[in-house]
């Protein structure tokens, strides 16, 4: 049953955030992350198969299986941040994302391309250098055949703590049904600062551009204490 389950390789893992969150419905055929104490987590909580602990840019298509449905990539956000040091992709450690990507073209040589390709990172990285770091994503999704957008999803919609995060999301071509798509951009998945961003693009990436249309989301939490419980007889666990 689960060989029919749509299968995702997991870059720059961490403890697998994105494992919980895509959850039972998927298959992953492949994790990587670089930091000993993460894999340690990860391990804790999946098991030994998929796990590879290294530099991204030791690996090669071969140490990848199969022919994912989806590669996530949450590279490093540091040289992105609005309290980095402004180096951007350039930097050494947001510029894990350019090993990462030669991997995602040797797979495509191989016809082994992932039908989606997400890319998680800070909102620092819309405006990064003037928006070049953005353009650099969407021109390098472009160039692979993959029509892409982008969200910004803040986790105050879901729990009681603000966490904004961008979200570019590429898809070949078929590979998404049309309902995902949406005419125009909408709230809150594509705020202003992301529609600003958008208008400054060439008029090559604005063409392959997507409007990605997620349902409303759920009332927010709007405090701490709509988490706690009331009964004073609840047992603390460590």
């Amino acid at each position: 049953m689960s060989e029919s389950k749509p299968t995702f390789l997991e870059f720059f893992a961490g403890g697998g955030m994105v494992r919980l969150g895509l959850g039972p419905a998927w298959r992953c055929t492949f994790a990587n992350d670089i930091c000993q104490k993460k894999a340690a987590s990860y391990r804790a909580a999946f098991g030994e198969g998929e796990l590879r602990v290294a530099d991204v840019e030791t690996l090669s298509s071969q140490d990848v299986p199969g022919h994912p449905d989806l590669a996530w990539a949450s590279f490093p956000c540091q040289d992105l941040s609005l309290a980095g040091a402004g180096a951007g992709l350039a930097g050494s450690r947001s510029g894990a994302f350019k090993p990462f990507w030669k991997l995602m073209l040797d797979l495509a040589a191989e016809g082994r391309a992932p039908r989606v390709i997400v890319l998680e990172n800070v909102t620092g990285a819309l405006t990064s250098h003037g928006g070049r770091d953005f353009a650099y994503l969407l021109t390098a999704l472009a160039d692979a055949g993959y029509r892409a957008g982008a969200l910004v999803i803040d986790a105050a919609r879901f729990l009681p703590q603000s966490r904004p995060r961008l979200f570019v999301i590429g898809a070949l071509s078929g590979s998404i049904p049309d309902n995902c798509f949406a005419k125009e951009p909408a709230l809150p998945w594509q705020p202003h600062t992301l529609r600003s961003v958008f208008t400054r693009l060439s008029s090559r990436l604005r063409r392959n551009w997507v409007w990605w249309r997620l349902p409303e989301p759920p009332a927010p939490l709007r405090s701490f204490a709509s988490l706690l419980e009331s009964d004073d007889r609840v047992e603390w666990h460590s």
